[in-house]
């Protein structure tokens, strides 16, 4: 039995999981035909982390995107799916045979949102402050809650 030697204290066994995951649904995406009109072959680097939240007007989507220039930043509306595309690129100083250490994620990403109804991509609004990209979707007037009067018969 092969001994396979330990990867060490920077070793992120949950960030390989994150990775193996987006590689299977990309997989599965491209041999179901989903999201066939998207390139695939950045996914799969890293995914940071993301809050969905839903008020009575919008859904807003928080994505925490440190190190990331707003130029790298991509998203998209198509068929009722958000799509949010970034990508981290590697400090040009890190020379990785000097490093002692490597565990921040580089590359490019890709998270996928199905919108729970249908929106105006115009009124799409998203800022990005401090490394965290705030996207919202506004709900349609349709589907907000709205109270309805009693009127006295």
């Amino acid at each position: 039995m092969p001994v396979h030697p330990w990867p060490g204290p920077g070793w992120d066994p949950m960030g390989d999981l994150a990775v193996i995951e987006q590689e299977m649904t990309r997989l599965f995406e491209q041999l179901l035909g989903h999201g066939a009109h998207q390139p695939h072959a950045a996914d799969g680097a890293w995914s940071p982390p993301a809050d969905v939240s839903e008020t009575k007007a919008d859904l807003r989507v928080q994505v925490e995107l440190p190190g990331v220039q707003p130029r790298h930043i991509r998203i998209d509306l198509f068929e009722g799916v958000l799509t949010i595309r970034a990508e981290r690129p590697p400090d040009p100083a890190l020379k990785r045979d000097l490093a002692q250490q490597v565990e921040c994620r580089y590359g490019s990403f890709v998270r996928r949102l199905t919108l729970p109804f249908p929106i105006d991509p115009d009124r799409i609004r998203a800022t990005y402050k401090d490394g965290v990209l705030d996207v919202r979707v506004p709900k349609p007037v349709e589907s907000q809650a709205r109270r309805v009067a009693i009127e006295a018969a």
